[in-house]
């Protein structure tokens, strides 16, 4: 059992290295054993991971991802072709205490849209010359999504099934009101369920489900910008460049130029 403590909430961590870039099924994760924290998160694709002494696997899907404990050994490898992901290296330590037998920490749930969100405002300022000061708070905040000091609200089991249902099936939904209709209900009640289980809105959550999954078909297909436009449930592919752009600070073409695989 490891545990962590400190007398106040996470002391400024020491962001020691960041970066995004993609895992092959040609190659190996690992095997490694950090001596600091590792949060290694995957944007898209599915790796599979065996963490700690006792070689645990662990299937993460775009969009989830792990907090692994410093000390703690890991190796792995992507399944699907490829996976798009980002890694975080810091030491520090936290204010509560995490204790853990396993040597890692997965987030919420109903947090894992905001980690990945974070996580790509961290890489966009990284990219801008932006002050640690900055990236390190946002840091901060992920990490409060692996608290798990804190009760989480367990999500009602019907909003996951029609969200889950949703999500391989982009193309076909074309308004929120199709994701309602999954689990039979109308498109207002189930904006109201989902505001109750996860606090937010459900016309965001379907629109960052579109672009999450928009950015894992550029980084690791060759469709092109409107078949993926298409493929995530936009009308048009104008419309899915001005949002994803909105989104992401860049076109999809320029997206697509920039992810690489891992080094």
């Amino acid at each position: 059992m490891q545990e962590f403590h400190n007398e106040s909430d996470w002391r400024d961590p020491n962001l020691l290295h960041q970066q995004m870039g993609q895992f092959t099924t040609r190659y190996e994760i690992g095997p490694a054993q950090w001596p600091h924290f590792d949060l290694l998160w995957i944007h898209s694709g599915t790796i599979i991971l065996e963490i700690g002494s006792n070689a645990q696997a662990l299937e993460l899907s775009a969009p989830g991802g792990v907090l692994i404990f410093p000390d703690v050994p890991f190796h792995g490898r992507a399944i699907s072709k490829t996976a798009h992901a980002s890694i975080c290296h810091f030491s520090g330590s936290p204010g509560h205490v995490f204790a853990t037998a396993d040597g890692f920490l997965e987030p919420r749930a109903q947090d894992r849209l905001h980690v990945q969100n974070l996580i790509r405002l961290s890489l966009e300022y990284a990219d801008r010359g932006a002050g640690m000061s900055v990236r390190v708070r946002l840091l901060k905040s992920i990490l409060d999504c692996f608290d798990q000091t804190q009760v989480a609200n367990i999500p009602d089991d019907r909003v996951s099934r029609a969200w889950d249902a949703a999500r391989f099936h982009l193309a076909e939904m074309r308004s929120l009101g199709d994701v309602a209709g999954i689990i039979g209900l109308s498109e207002s009640t189930f904006r109201s369920l989902h505001r109750e289980t996860f606090d937010g809105s459900a016309g965001k959550y379907l629109k960052e489900l579109r672009l999450s999954e928009a950015e894992r078909l550029l980084s690791s297909t060759g469709l092109s910008v409107r078949q993926i436009s298409k493929a995530v449930g936009y009308s048009h592919a104008e419309s899915f460049s001005a949002a994803f752009k909105i989104r992401f600070g860049t076109s999809p073409g320029q997206f697509r130029r920039w992810s690489h695989r891992f080094a």
